[in-house]
């Protein structure tokens, strides 16, 4: 059932979902802003190196494949930005992106 959720609800282009690519591969993915804010209240003091521009993806485990590398690069429509967090929740990746103040 929550499969079933994950493309027809949660990343479905008519209900939350939006077409990004990643990497080369155009994907549905949700980017959300409001759960970021929060996350980063709870781990402020927690956090390494300072971001410009921060992002918080999710995109379908089943569509993204292999989970990517904390201290990776992830490009997202032409942009580059570090991985900053990933998890797993249920079959929908929450990638947590930064690009590195310059």
């Amino acid at each position: 059932m929550v499969g079933r959720d994950i493309k027809n609800v949660f990343l479905n282009p008519l209900e939350f979902g939006e077409k990004h690519d990643i990497a080369g591969v155009e994907m549905t993915v949700l980017v959300d802003e409001n759960e970021l804010v929060q996350r980063e209240k709870k781990y402020k003091n927690m956090a390494e190196g300072i971001h410009r521009k921060q992002l918080l993806v999710y995109v379908s485990a089943a569509e993204f494949g292999a989970p990517p590398l904390v201290g990776g690069m992830l490009e997202l429509d032409g942009e580059y930005y570090e991985i900053t967090d990933v998890a797993d929740e249920d079959g929908i990746y929450s990638i947590s992106l930064g690009e590195n103040e310059q």
